[in-house]
């Protein structure tokens, strides 16, 4: 069958365009059949994680401390710090190079600041030294007897029946003031010992001295005459030579 002009026409552009389609197709199952090459990249973090960790290890935290008055506070630097265990030892001995306890009075209650001092660096706490805790104890006064010529004792343990410690004695305060101020005035007054901010009263009695005192003494009811000494020895209470009774 002969075709005309115009179909000979349509027939070479079916014929271009089928073609163009089978090129195209080729062309892009070429270009799908190359191998896919998959590149893995790694991030090398184990130096950075050591930096981390190095800088965790060498963070300086202090503590705020409580000392009782009176006891020695610590020279071992990891006793100021919270985490001494994550500190390294080569920062521990910088640390402990630069400890600064001196303005810390273990002997004075209150708070105070202490310093470390690292690479110009300057860390600050706190340091609480608090009043020491003192035994309880149950004090009773002897009453005193004493002429007027006689030696005023400053002995603690000389006024206090009971048998006290060292650190009870120490802490003890003795006021004789009254009892100085009339030591030469025979009569009656009052001394005090101060203890765990308690204060107990006693007696003082200052008499004349047995060389001038009255020979023909006599005795109230209840009390005999002592040869010794020219006085009364009272079966309750002591002799008053001022006033000559059992008080």
């Amino acid at each position: 069958m002969k075709l005309n002009s115009r179909e000979t026409q349509i027939l070479s552009i079916v014929i271009a365009a089928w073609g163009l389609f089978f090129v195209g197709s080729g062309t892009f199952m070429s270009q799908s059949k190359k191998t896919m090459t998959k590149n893995t990249y790694t991030i090398d973090v184990s130096a950075k994680q050591i930096s981390q960790v190095q800088a965790k290890k060498n963070e300086v935290i202090l503590k705020d401390l409580t000392v009782e008055e009176g006891k020695p506070i610590s020279a071992n630097v990891k006793d100021y710090l919270e985490n001494p265990d994550q500190i390294t030892d080569t920062m521990l001995n910088l640390l402990s190079k630069g400890l600064d306890t001196s303005a810390v009075n273990v002997n004075q209650p209150g708070t105070y600041t202490y310093s470390i001092t690292c690479k110009k660096k300057i860390y600050q706490a706190k340091i609480n030294v608090v009043a020491k805790v003192l035994p309880k104890v149950n004090i009773t006064l002897k009453e005193k007897n004493m002429p007027t010529t006689g030696t005023i004792s400053r002995n603690i343990r000389d006024y206090v029946y009971e048998e006290i410690t060292d650190e009870v004695y120490y802490n003890m305060i003795l006021d004789l003031k009254e009892v100085i101020a009339h030591q030469n005035i025979p009569g009656r007054y009052k001394y005090s010992i101060t203890y765990n901010d308690v204060t107990y009263y006693g007696d003082f009695i200052i008499h004349e001295p047995v060389e001038t005192a009255n020979t023909n003494i006599v005795c109230p009811t209840g009390a005999t005459q002592d040869p010794n000494n020219n006085t009364c020895i009272c079966q309750v209470g002591n002799y008053n030579p001022e006033t000559k009774e059992c008080e």
